[in-house]
């Protein structure tokens, strides 16, 4: 797993999604210079965009071939991918130098990915933006993003399928309402690994505590990246009883939310696990 710095481009967007992250409450939109300040080159050898929902700024292709020269060799860019149903579009967006793509999907059909949305025809223009991706001869990664909620847990076996059907290289599971419970969701998470591993498609979790993914802490994105990040602002808390898991560390714990109106009761320390010494080689 590669680090990436992470550049914000506002919060503008074309879905109303109920469990948005960000919201545009507060309107925020960085401008090309504070954008290309903070493209300047660091230690990352890669950059992600993300916001809101980044295609929508009109100079979205100057910001790519900023980061192109730059020296960034990983440009991935984290979107809704409704514009790459434009196929001219997308095509300026990879002669830019964009190789990378993670798009969000809530749903496997219209009436559930739209209603999540809050926008009528969203489903239809991120398919067509898959299928427009998939038909690029050039290099690329696609990553599908699953945002997890009571709606749509049970259909997570079917958005992953889409996925696949549209040649995606990873799935992300992301855990972030607070109306579902973990004892809901494990068993079709689990489900949802097995069916990528088939179909050799790796498969990464976000927000998920390793007491509740023993035996899968290999598919917890939070091993690999950490669980420090901008693009997933999160206020998570441990119980008193995580002191004495071995996983304590570095285990992100849970949304205080999701205790708040769940509690603890299904939360219990992890007293021994053959991934423990890898983890650690990866944490140094």
């Amino acid at each position: 797993m590669l680090r990436y710095k992470e550049i914000f481009l506002g919060n503008q967007c074309n879905n109303k999604c109920l469990y948005c992250l960000y919201g545009q409450k507060d309107f925020s939109h960085p401008d090309f210079k504070a954008v290309t300040t903070a493209l300047k080159h660091g230690e990352e050898d890669g950059v992600a965009l993300y916001g809101g929902e980044p295609t929508l700024r009109n100079d979205l292709v100057e910001i790519i071939h900023t980061a192109k020269q730059n020296g960034y060799r990983r440009i991935k860019l984290i979107t809704n991918g409704r514009t790459f149903s434009n196929n001219q579009f997308l095509l300026k967006i990879v002669q830019a130098g964009c190789n990378l793509f993670e798009i969000k999907l809530w749903g496997s059909h219209p009436e559930l990915h739209d209603n999540l949305t809050q926008a009528g025809g969203s489903f239809w223009q991120t398919i067509q933006g898959l299928e427009n991706l998939q038909r690029l001869t050039l290099d690329k990664f696609i990553c599908l993003r699953i945002p997890l909620c009571k709606q749509n847990y049970t259909d997570m076996i079917n958005i992953i399928t889409t996925g696949i059907n549209f040649g995606v290289h990873r799935v992300i599971l992301s855990f972030q309402a607070h109306n579902l419970t973990l004892k809901e969701l494990i068993p079709h998470v689990h489900t949802a690994i097995q069916v990528s591993i088939l179909n050799r498609v790796w498969i990464l979790t976000e927000g998920l505590p390793f007491c509740v993914m023993q035996g899968l802490e290999h598919h917890i994105s939070e091993t690999y990246n950490g669980y420090e990040s901008a693009m997933n602002p999160r206020t998570r808390k441990q119980h008193k009883y995580c002191k004495h898991c071995i996983y304590q560390e570095i285990c992100p714990g849970i949304e205080i939310e999701y205790l708040n109106q769940f509690g603890y009761g299904e939360f219990t320390p992890v007293k021994g696990s053959k991934y423990i010494q890898d983890i650690k080689v990866l944490y140094g």
